[in-house]
């Protein structure tokens, strides 16, 4: 059969979507908490991975979006079984999705609604995917929920990018929200449209009702909204900062006969309110209590000390003080001790968290070697 795809001119390219800087990222994702809270279309993974990776590159000192962003598309297959050679269709597929999602914001009295796509394809530089190069340009109208937002919260990639369901993201986004509360409680209504179980709508924006003029509602049934939308965040984010616990709330009091309403729903962070401050516990202990001083010193703030000191070990904490000791001596001193010796240890606090969740890795495929081998043994 004859290819029927239109040849282009040889005069015009069809793409310029060559790697034209190197991705650097923080590790973590900072948005709007317009954002995390908006009523967000349910999308592949891949397609939440893409923009996940993209925002990760936006820096705490940046005033606008960069013209475009680049991502390797090993970033967005890791910790999946599809090989980079494969990977086309599922990056044109999330390019699709992610072409069509809007960011919808309405006032709180709903006097006033509106909606910005979430990428620009206006440009001369293109959307598109190229010899493992994704090229995304951001709406730039979309700069002030991204950069230099005022209210936001924030999750780190570890952990995200391995999830395989779009409501463990969802989840995963909202919870990191409210980790110094240790707990988010909601009405069933405002869960649906955070989980996009709300009313079914036609392409233009009208709700989609059945035969008898009812509007129509994705999982109608509170007990199949909570089966569907929370058995795989249960699962995934087990053994994670954020796995949780589900209990319903009923009505208290019901006007005619039958079982009381689900009319909210609480999830409990099972680690409990993140650590704001420094536990007495660590300062009044002989060892832990000396190096906290010591990192105070050199300027690291308790907050850092808090969110990394327990990854990084005492062996990793005192390694850094020898480190910075030895610098301080050479003719290399470190003359801003606050900017270098925050940014050295989050850098390194980071990076044992890459270590560590590699580590798991490597341990899950040397238990399935061994399984392997075990069972080629006995089928000898």
């Amino acid at each position: 059969m004859a290819d029927k795809r239109v040849t282009r001119s040889s005069s015009v390219p069809m793409l310029e979507l060559d790697l034209k800087y190197e991705p650097e990222y923080r590790g973590e994702v900072k948005q709007h908490w317009n954002v995390t809270f908006a009523h967000q279309k349910k999308i592949s993974v891949y397609s939440k991975r893409i923009l996940a990776r993209v925002i990760d590159q936006i820096r705490d000192n940046d005033y606008q979006l960069r013209e475009f962003y680049q991502i390797h598309v090993s970033s967005i297959l890791e910790g999946t079984d599809i090989e980079i050679d494969t990977a086309y269709s599922k990056i044109k597929g999330a390019l699709y999705e992610l072409a069509d999602v809007k960011w919808e914001f309405e006032s709180i009295d709903r006097s006033e609604w509106y909606f910005r796509h979430l990428l620009d394809t206006t440009k001369e530089r293109r959307v598109g995917y190229k010899d493992g190069i994704i090229t995304i340009l951001l709406n730039p109208q979309l700069a002030p929920y991204l950069v230099k937002a005022a209210h936001y919260s924030k999750f780190p990639l570890h952990g995200y990018m391995n999830l395989k369901s779009w409501y463990s993201m969802r989840f995963f986004e909202i919870l990191s929200a409210f980790q110094d509360k240790g707990f988010w409680e909601v009405p069933v209504e405002e869960y649906r449209q955070y989980m996009d179980c709300w009313y079914e709508y036609d392409k233009r924006g009208q709700v989609k009702k059945d035969k008898d003029g009812n509007p129509l509602l994705k999982y109608p049934k509170t007990k199949l909204l909570i089966d569907y939308t929370m058995k795989e965040p249960l699962k995934e984010l087990a053994g994670t900062d954020y796995e949780f616990t589900f209990t319903p709330i009923y009505e208290v009091t019901r006007a005619v006969k039958g079982r009381k309403k689900i009319i909210r729903l609480r999830f409990d962070l099972k680690k409990g309110p993140a650590l704001k401050d420094i536990p007495e516990s660590w300062l009044q202990h002989t060892e832990t209590g000396s190096i906290v001083q010591r990192l105070r010193e050199w300027k690291v703030t308790d907050r850092n000390i808090v969110q990394y000191a327990p990854i990084l070990k005492q062996a990793g904490v005192l390694e850094l003080l020898r480190a910075w000791e030895l610098k301080n001596r050479s003719n290399r001193h470190i003359d801003d001790k606050l900017r270098y010796c925050n940014a050295a240890f989050v850098r390194a606090g980071k990076q044992a968290l890459e270590d560590a969740k590699q580590a798991k890795i490597d341990a899950k495929h040397e238990a399935a070697e061994a399984k392997l081998i075990v069972q080629q043994a006995l089928n000898l």
